[in-house]
């Protein structure tokens, strides 16, 4: 399985391909999860749950820095008194949607060819669900036997689009990034990354993650 000539970048210089997660690989329902928490009570969920300020409980859970009792504990403080701790986790991972078929084989096809590698801003609740939902789906556990290495952002205390996590990953895994192709939903996390001499490509709908492979007819625009 090899990336498309479409995509308006050298394809042969790519050995390296780090994959977002949400948006990218799974689906994601931003309106239901909006949807779900207002049924629970918390009317201006929208006001916390877009925003980037530095003293959002969401972006701290994100970054690891509170754990998921303390979490949830945060989230009882904006909905209705009766909520259970079980509501509130349902409404939290219904923003997961699908991983449909065509992904998961690209994925696991994409290995004999380059060295994949997982970077998400991401928190341990929605991993820990997703976890169950591939295993019942496709009956392993997780995603790190399709990856080399898996960068959470609540497991490394960083997150996109602030340089240091890329700079992380290139290090760590010792990646030259002239060789290496980033793809993400976030148009910020691409300028970032696009800055260190990554390679990007910005994913946005209709295009899908199987677009990008083996479409030699199509032509894609690189971000």
């Amino acid at each position: 399985m090899k990336l498309s000539e479409g995509l308006n970048i050298q394809v042969n210089e790519i050995k390296n391909i780090i994959f977002d997660w949400g948006g990218v690989i799974t689906d994601l329902n931003v309106e239901k999860i909006i949807d779900a928490f207002k049924m629970l009570g918390f009317q201006n969920i929208e006001k916390y749950f877009m925003q980037e300020n530095k003293e959002n409980f969401f972006l701290h859970f994100e970054l690891g820095l509170i754990d998921e009792l303390v979490f949830i504990q945060k989230l009882h403080g904006f909905v209705k008194n009766n909520v259970s701790d079980k509501q509130i986790t349902n409404a939290w991972n219904i923003i997961l949607g699908d991983l449909p078929e065509e992904r998961w084989e690209l994925l696991n096809k994409l290995k004999n060819s380059y060295r994949i590698f997982l970077l998400s801003n991401t928190n341990s609740l929605h991993v820990s669900f997703y976890n169950q939902y591939i295993k019942k789906k496709y009956g392993t556990f997780g995603f790190n036997h399709l990856f080399e290495k898996v960068y959470y952002s609540f497991k490394l205390g960083m997150r996109k689009p602030e340089k240091d996590i890329y700079e992380y990953v290139l290090f760590d895994s010792n990646l030259d990034p002239a060789e290496t192709l980033f793809i993400d939903d976030n148009k910020d996390n691409i300028h970032t990354a696009s800055q260190l001499g990554i390679k990007c490509f910005h994913l946005t709908s209709p295009i899908t993650l199987t677009d990008l492979f083996q479409k030699p007819n199509n032509s894609y625009s690189k971000s």
